[in-house]
């Protein structure tokens, strides 16, 4: 889990807005999509590790994802979520 006091200060690395813990379902959904390789990161590399959580931009529209507690916040990694959509998850 992330620890409340890092969250209040993390930004998304791509549009600078705060971030919020991603529900289990997001998570669920993009294991599953990356289980059946159709998951990418944002410059468009095939995402083969499942992810242990999330953190959302405040548009909704980009996943940092967590390993082992401790979130890449490197930008090209982000996971573009219109993917779920677009997998109809």
């Amino acid at each position: 889990m992330i620890d409340p006091q890092l969250l209040s200060i993390l930004r998304c690395p791509v549009t600078a807005s705060t971030l919020s813990i991603a529900e289990d379902s997001v998570i669920q959904s993009i294991n599953e999509g990356i289980g059946k390789k159709k998951i990418q990161s944002r410059i468009m590399e095939e995402l083969d590790t499942p992810i242990d959580g999330g953190l959302i931009n405040q548009e909704g529209s980009l996943l940092m994802p967590i390993y082992q507690g401790i979130p890449d916040m490197n930008p090209d990694d982000a996971i573009t979520l219109g993917q779920l959509q677009e997998r109809g998850s």
